[in-house]
């Protein structure tokens, strides 16, 4: 008989164990992750590298112009130049990146949010609202390279 409770008040506890360490486990694969972007006439001062998974862009304008931030991802075997190269020939992200978010335009001292998921990979933040000039932010170094890692980001070098 004691065999027997024994059992039953053990089967009963590992439920109670596991379901707080399944949760935390949960919690800390999905929590989103805040990365903080600040736009100026026509840079942006952001991390460049991140972890991969859901992630939410504070994107502060802290320039004169009106800015706003693309998220494109780069495909394997695509490089950066590429990216730019076509940028240049159309003004325009190029097809063959993925455009995985996108701000609305903010003015002067303003911000915005946007949440979505990262996977393992490259990315670019670009503006690519036109100036006065004619020329768009983008061709006057606005964009900003991220890496989404799995686990810690890791170091990397500013964009040159």
């Amino acid at each position: 008989m004691r065999s027997v409770t024994r059992t039953i008040l053990a089967g009963l506890l590992v439920p109670l164990v596991a379901l707080p360490l399944a949760a935390q486990a949960a919690t800390t694969v999905d929590r989103p992750q805040f990365i903080r972007v600040v736009a100026k006439d026509y840079v942006y001062d952001a991390p460049t590298s991140v972890q991969s998974g859901i992630a939410t862009i504070q994107l502060v304008n802290q320039g004169a112009d009106i800015h706003h931030v693309t998220v494109q991802e780069l495909p394997n075997g695509k490089s950066v130049k590429d990216f730019f190269d076509a940028i240049r020939a159309t003004g325009l992200a190029p097809s063959w990146s993925r455009n995985v978010a996108q701000s609305s335009q903010i003015p002067s001292g303003g911000e915005t949010f946007l949440a979505f998921r990262m996977a393992p990979g490259r990315y670019v933040l670009s503006c690519l609202i036109p100036a006065a000039d004619g020329r768009s932010h983008v061709a006057k170094g606005m964009y900003q390279i991220i890496t989404a890692t799995v686990g810690a980001p890791v170091a990397a070098v500013r964009k040159p």
